[in-house]
């Protein structure tokens, strides 16, 4: 099942958006494309509502999720592709961005 998704749904105009997502980075310290990245539909598995972003391509499959995206953090490129089990907990999105944020902060603390 699809679901049209627009995460500035009811915003006013693009200033909204900009403060959005200035306080978003202010509250988080984080600022980068797979914050900034618009989810193109959502889809249903199994209950639970997966994004699937404007950036990535997600193949479905009935044991694993395969998941391909190309995000920008810190002007260095990423190119993941990650392929995760079925029956998880954790949504592939969870898991990329645990991966990315371990090593920020190993950077951080050999800097």
């Amino acid at each position: 099942m699809y679901r049209s998704y627009n995460p500035y749904q009811g915003e006013r105009n693009a200033m909204d958006r900009e403060q959005k997502i200035a306080r978003h980075y202010l509250n988080t310290g984080i600022l980068g494309a797979y914050e900034t990245a618009g989810v193109a539909h959502e889809e249903e598995a199994k209950g639970k509502l997966a994004p699937c972003f404007d950036d990535a391509t997600v193949f479905f499959g009935t044991d694993q999720t395969i998941a391909q995206r190309t995000m920008v953090i810190e002007e260095r490129r990423f190119r993941i592709c990650s392929v995760f089990p079925a029956d998880t907990d954790c949504t592939p999105t969870d898991k990329l961005l645990g991966l990315i944020d371990s090593e920020l902060k190993k950077e951080a603390h050999i800097a």
